[in-house]
């Protein structure tokens, strides 16, 4: 039943307001991403292993102001042993490059992990999105998941992503000079 929610609830978000992609022109996106736990081996032997596949995890995202995006996802494990399911929101900062075809960005934010138990991390990390197409671009970041040292059912770990990226509105891949005025 959670799941028919948060999906019915994604595709209201997406298609309820007005579309467009990542940058003050276009202003959202929405990805589809692999992604892995990796735990510390010592970690990993209390939890039943070190290493858990993630798939699927869908973002959606949305350009807020000042080279400042948010981002909503959620992703779980359908083909791994291990139970662990997150809710992610993090604030991805841009350093400017938001309409440019190659955007690094640096990210803080936290999640609700369910595992054994539902805990709560801090997350920092760093990615960048290539954009390939005028409407698609590959998203690759990294995150380390900090889980306070008392919540035994969760440690601290890293999250490493890959996907596509699917902008609502097409993106201008070749600026003229005229356009870099923001």
């Amino acid at each position: 039943m959670k799941v028919k929610f948060l999906v019915f609830s994604l595709f209201f978000v997406i298609f309820s307001n007005s579309m467009s992609a990542q940058n003050p022109d276009s202003k959202w996106t929405l990805g589809a991403h692999i992604g892995s736990v990796i735990y510390s081996d010592l970690d990993g032997k209390n939890l039943g292993g070190a290493y858990i596949d993630q798939i699927p995890r869908f973002t959606l995202s949305r350009y807020m102001f000042s080279n400042i995006t948010f981002e909503g996802a959620i992703g779980t494990t359908l083909l791994d042993n291990q139970k662990y399911t997150t809710f992610d929101g993090i604030a991805k900062y841009d350093f400017g490059k938001s309409f440019d075809n190659v955007v690094p960005y640096i990210l803080i934010g936290g999640s609700f992990i369910k595992g054994t138990k539902l805990t709560t991390t801090l997350n920092l990390g760093a990615g960048n999105t290539f954009w390939i197409f005028p409407n698609y671009g590959l998203n690759i970041q990294v995150m380390y998941k900090y889980s306070d040292p008392r919540y035994t059912s969760q440690f601290s770990h890293l999250y490493p992503t890959i996907g596509i990226v699917y902008s609502f509105k097409s993106r201008n891949m070749n600026r003229r000079l005229w356009h870099m005025n923001h």
